[in-house]
């Protein structure tokens, strides 16, 4: 089994409709659990893809990213981009926005731009995360939100609404919305961290401009790291998934020496 299909086969495997196989045998030596192992993986949402790192160890407290695609995107971006952030170092989890234009059914899959979803989804995102620990070691403390485009806007509601469930969040190459924020007022990030890339921004509105977007950050008190890459063609996404591999690290350094 090459490596392309090993992750497509965990996605079908942790996919709420098999969850009644998960307990064969086979599979659950692919998961790193015992043979006699009775526990069910009951997941909320259908569309769920998981990305299970190389050589994973059950004995270590992986950290999980939860990667939020673009418009346009699905949950199955996430085999594409996990490789390129790190093959050992992390869990990977995505999950497929809701909503669709019937007119245009071919352009994918968007976020609502909506804090009602955002309270929803996030019930069923910890509700995920609970059930996939049942069978992965997932760091309770390294649970960090990614994403870029329109998936940036959906973190942002996401990290403001749970800040303690979530480590952080990485916004890269992000849109954002008059949205985002609303909710903000009196929240407290304090201990969170946010990696913005800061060609997270419209040049052709001020409104959402890299400035007002770092404004609005500082508000919140999470503590800031930017990369500096103001120009879209300085800062290539492999690169940006380089930096994002080292700024997860980095807080893991930071909490061993606390």
């Amino acid at each position: 089994m090459d490596f392309t299909q090993r992750l497509k086969w965990i996605e079908q495997v942790l996919n709420a409709e098999q969850a009644e196989n998960l307990h064969s045998p086979a599979e659950n030596r692919f998961l790193g659990m015992q043979d006699h192992t009775e526990l069910q993986v009951q997941l909320p949402l259908k569309h769920i893809s998981m990305f299970r790192p190389e050589h994973y160890e059950p004995g270590y407290a992986y950290p999980l990213v939860i990667w939020l695609h673009t418009d346009g995107g699905s949950e199955h971006d996430l085999h594409q981009i996990m490789p390129q952030i790190s093959l050992r170092n992390y869990l990977g989890l995505s999950f497929r926005a809701p909503a669709i234009d019937p007119a245009a059914p071919e352009n994918g899959y968007r976020w609502p731009d909506s804090h009602l979803f955002a309270a929803q989804f996030m019930e069923s995102i910890q509700k995920t995360v609970l059930e996939l620990r049942k069978v992965l070691n997932i760091h309770e403390d390294r649970i960090y939100l990614a994403g870029t485009g329109s998936g940036c806007s959906i973190a942002t509601k996401l990290l403001l609404k749970a800040p303690h469930f979530f480590a952080g969040a990485a916004l890269l190459n992000g849109s954002f919305s008059d949205q985002d924020f609303q909710k903000a007022s009196g929240a407290s990030l304090k201990g969170n961290r946010v990696l913005l890339d800061r060609r997270s921004s419209n040049p052709a509105d001020s409104q959402h401009s890299a400035q007002w977007l770092s404004r609005m950050w500082e508000t919140t008190g999470a503590d800031i790291q930017t990369v500096n890459s103001l120009k879209p063609e300085a800062t290539q996404d492999i690169e940006l998934f380089r930096i994002l591999d080292r700024w997860i690290m980095e807080g893991i350094s930071t909490a061993w020496l606390v």
